[in-house]
């Protein structure tokens, strides 16, 4: 299963999801699912921000895990909107839930079906979400000889993604 087959999956599980994504721990988002026929409520540049805080906080909040055990999401309840970042293998699953959600019920409803989804999903980048400047800027560093951990703090890209590209950038060229 690719990660859009996962959240369709996931936005289908319950009618109250607005939004499912898949964001990587740079802050990145891979994938996204919006239900059709709702407006976005964030615009502008603040999605991108909402990815980077939820991917931030879930690392942060992953330091306490060896005294409290894993984490298992991050809730943030807002008057319009309920969302949940969840960590899933390397990523983060951010999903929006319309407000007046039974938050147990809908948090254990998703759990079940990453639980059930889990082993099936195949997180692979798909270098077509990659935009043309970042594959330039990766391949131009990659080019100068910079270790791919650079390169993935320079153009703001998880790791795992950098050397996924670099191992495409280079079959490409071979």
């Amino acid at each position: 299963m690719n990660d859009l087959e996962f959240l369709n999956g996931l936005l289908a599980s319950n009618p109250s999801l607005r939004f499912s994504g898949l964001v990587e721990k740079s802050g990145h988002l891979c994938a996204s699912v919006f239900r059709q026929g709702l407006n976005e409520r964030l615009k502008g540049r603040n999605p991108e921000i909402s990815y980077t805080q939820s991917a931030y906080i879930v690392e942060l909040r992953k330091i306490f895990e060896s005294e409290l055990g894993n984490l298992h999401s991050v809730i943030y309840v807002y008057d319009k909107v309920i969302m949940f970042s969840i960590p899933i293998k390397n990523h983060i699953v951010v999903i929006s839930t319309d407000r007046n959600i039974d938050i147990n019920s809908v948090f254990e409803q998703v759990q079940s079906f990453i639980k059930n989804s889990e082993s099936e999903l195949d997180i692979q980048l798909d270098v077509k979400n990659i935009s043309q400047d970042k594959k330039e800027s990766v391949r131009n560093l990659y080019d100068s000889g910079i270790s791919e951990e650079m390169i993935a703090e320079q153009v703001d890209l998880n790791l795992a993604t950098v050397k996924n590209l670099v191992k495409f950038i280079a079959t490409k060229t071979d």
